[in-house]
């Protein structure tokens, strides 16, 4: 058997050509005698199959090199200065021109600093000796069984309190409030809801919004901030900004037209220097994730984008990235979801749906949901509404989005996939970096949480189906073939698994003589 790698769909494959892995992809080879895999402190990996004609070369194997640090892997970047007024040709395609970045490659460090990374070699036995392993186990980004998610970040821009509630229950009826049957909320499907903290109707200073705001977090959905207002906003402002906002528990900023607010995380809001670095104040305020404000496929045709797979196979591919002057604070990526409603129903397909999950993918949307006809001039951006007028009054969700709605919440009913707020995936994410899996010599792995964060339902892949799994000498949850388990992993702690066939004991690997 030839070289072998977990790429970034977490499948196993031939390694015939280079493969990246990054955060939330764990590093997985194997060729000949020894399978590779990661632990704590590892950023990301490439993996290059070697020739048996390689001097010293004993069959293919495996070239891996391993990052501390990669800049490729935090690819945070500002605009090179905060304009003045957006330019006349600005609109929903112009905006395209403006997206000129300086890349912050440098990762300050200070004396007394230390990075370290973990990797385990575990020596295989050779082919045809001893009993055939049931591994190796491979770490799934989502709970139990989950195989992808889907998150709407929806940009507070024009909110109208009727229009929102429309999207969130339906129709904008206050009595919609709560409902079930149609909507975001209705269906059951979690998002992150950014806003104004102020002025006015349609920000968090409005009762009627606010209210909306409140009964989001009570239904699991996330509260985030979109900058403080639709203007330049310095310390002061922010700092008074959170502190109004902090009811809601914000843990997520989506910056505001960077081009011309300079607080913007990607103008000079990642800074300290006043008037407008606050960094600080974000972070002091609550809030650890920023928007990378660019989106993977720019400002073209809407699509259902896996961020893991933005680049090819042996390009990095990050998803979300820590801010490399304090990695307090994380970035996220996304991808832009802004056409008539009819198109976006048609971009959330079963095929592209079907295609998400397959990679085990993540598709983060940068929508407008949210914004009313009231507030909404020309054509371009009317059109692009996600509401019209009800029969009997007020607004009702279009009904070609309101389908596709069905469908994503479909899915989520039978597990395949998730709807999740952006700060909940995000922190999951980052969570599996402190996950590792040490095979024992006695053919059992431990999965081991190095970290303070929990991560319920953690899912393995077992790449064996047919097998008898146990966790703790308890049978594992999972699929009916025994393809993949899943178990909770409290905060800094561990859990055995082994694998039996007929209750008898399987090793997990085919393990040689020695200590890994």
């Amino acid at each position: 058997e030839g070289p072998m790698a977990v790429g970034r769909d977490l499948a196993p494959a031939p390694l015939v050509a280079p493969v990246r892995t990054g955060r939330a992809t764990p590093l997985v080879a194997w060729a000949g005698p020894a399978l590779l895999t990661g632990g704590p402190g590892l950023v990301a990996a490439r993996l290059e199959p070697t020739s048996p004609s390689r001097p010293g070369a004993r069959g293919a194997g495996v070239v891996a090199t391993l990052f501390l640090d990669d800049a490729a892997e935090r690819p945070f970047a500002t605009y090179p200065r905060c304009l003045a007024a957006l330019p006349p040709t600005a609109g929903a395609r112009g905006y395209a021109e403006l997206e000129k970045k300086r890349a912050w490659t440098e990762a300050p460090r200070a004396a007394g600093d230390e990075d370290r990374l973990e990797a385990t070699l575990v020596p295989l036995a050779p082919r045809g000796l001893g009993p055939p392993g049931a591994g190796p186990l491979v770490v799934e980004r989502w709970p139990r069984g989950a195989r992808a998610a889907v998150v709407f970040t929806d940009h507070a821009d024009r909110t109208d309190p009727d229009a929102l509630r429309a999207v969130l229950y339906g129709h904008s009826d206050p009595r919609a409030e709560g409902g079930r049957g149609a909507g975001l909320l209705g269906r059951g499907l979690a998002f992150t809801r950014s806003f104004f903290v102020r002025p006015g109707r349609g920000t968090l200073e409005d009762p009627e919004t606010a209210r909306l705001a409140a009964r989001l977090v009570a239904e699991g959905a996330e509260v985030a901030l979109h900058s403080v207002s639709d203007a330049r906003d310095d310390r002061p402002a922010v700092a008074s900004g959170l502190a109004e906002a902090a009811p809601f528990a914000p843990a997520t900023w989506i910056d505001h037209e960077p081009y011309v607010n300079c607080e913007a995380l990607s103008a000079e809001g990642a800074g300290l220097a006043p008037p407008y670095g606050v960094r600080d104040l974000l972070l002091a305020g609550g809030i650890r994730w920023g928007w990378a404000a660019g989106d993977v496929a720019g400002f073209r045709s809407v699509e259902v984008a896996d961020l893991f797979a933005a680049a090819p196979p042996g390009s990095p591919s990050p998803a979300f990235y820590p801010l490399a002057d304090d990695p307090r604070l994380w970035i996220f990526q996304s991808s832009f979801f802004y056409e008539p409603p009819a198109a976006l129903a048609g971009a959330l397909s079963d095929a592209a749906l079907d295609r998400l999950e397959r990679g085990r993918g993540l598709f983060v949307a940068h929508t407008y949901l949210g914004a009313g006809p009231a507030e909404t001039r020309g054509r371009f951006a009317a059109t692009r509404l996600c509401v019209r007028p009800a029969a009997g009054g007020g607004l009702e969700i279009d009904p070609d989005l309101d389908e596709a709605l069905a469908r994503l919440a479909a899915r989520v009913a039978r597990g395949s996939l998730l709807a999740l707020p952006w700060a909940e995936v995000g922190d999951r994410l980052r969570a599996l970096a402190e996950v590792e899996v040490r095979y024992r010599e006695d053919g059992a792995a431990e999965v081991v949480n190095h970290g303070a964060v929990a991560l319920p339902g953690l899912t393995l892949a077992t790449g064996r189906p047919g097998l008898e799994w146990w966790v703790d000498g308890r049978r594992a949850d999972g699929e009916a073939d025994g393809a993949r388990i899943w178990f909770d992993l409290p905060a800094r702690s561990s859990r055995v698994v082994r694998a039996s066939r007929w209750f008898w004991p399987v090793p997990l690997l085919p393990a040689a003589t020695g200590s890994p």
